[in-house]
């Protein structure tokens, strides 16, 4: 039997614990607005359910003989982040433009904020560590592999989505508030910095 309650307790403070997603999912939704911060949400759990199917499919068990896989993905999820938070940075410079959006437009934006989402959890070496190395440990010998990952990844990707959800309605709220420049100034710089320094801690764990 699949240890449901103990995966949940062990997954459950990775989940409220602020990282790249929700600073994504946030960031998106303070400038485009709640349906921006919601297909960042949905883009950033397809890259779970990314993982997820790896490792149901032995992607796992490729990397034991390929170790210079996770040398790859830290190297691309320090160079993802810090664009992104530079962008930041760079918006603080810049006033706001406000402009009505054609269809074609609204479209090519959310496209973009899901395939945001979606990078910045496949380039996340944490959650990459998470479901290639932690999440197998949670099925019992003798259980189908692929079907009890699928479950777990489950259970993750319903914790990880609501709390995205929230961020992203937070986000939208929060975008009439800081429509003002300056305030809008001071988020923008803080996200940078915040962005740069997941970055750095990634940047840490790159070891030779």
């Amino acid at each position: 039997m699949i240890p449901v309650w103990g995966f949940v307790a062990v997954t459950a403070p990775l989940v409220l614990t602020p990282g790249p997603s929700t600073a994504v999912v946030l960031r998106n939704s303070i400038a485009g607005g709640a349906r921006a911060g919601l297909l960042t949400a949905a883009g950033a759990n397809s890259g779970s359910l990314s993982y997820a199917l790896l490792t149901g499919f032995g992607f796992a068990a490729a990397l034991q003989h390929w170790p210079s896989a996770w040398l790859v993905l830290r190297w691309s999820g320090v160079a993802y982040l810090s664009c992104l938070g530079v962008q930041s940075l760079v918006r603080v410079m810049r006033p706001p433009v406000a402009r009505p959006q054609r269809p074609i437009e609204a479209s090519r934006d959310g496209w973009r904020s899901f395939a945001a989402g979606y990078a910045t959890n496949v380039l996340n070496p944490s959650l990459a560590a998470f479901y290639l190395v932690i999440v197998p440990q949670f099925v019992p010998r003798g259980s189908p592999f692929i079907s009890s990952v699928l479950l777990l990844a489950a259970l993750h990707i319903a914790m990880a989505l609501a709390w995205h959800t929230s961020w992203a309605l937070a986000g939208a709220t929060l975008a009439r508030v800081l429509s003002r420049r300056r305030p809008r100034q001071a988020l923008d710089l803080a996200t940078g910095i915040a962005l740069l320094a997941l970055a750095g801690k990634v940047l840490k764990s790159v070891g030779p």
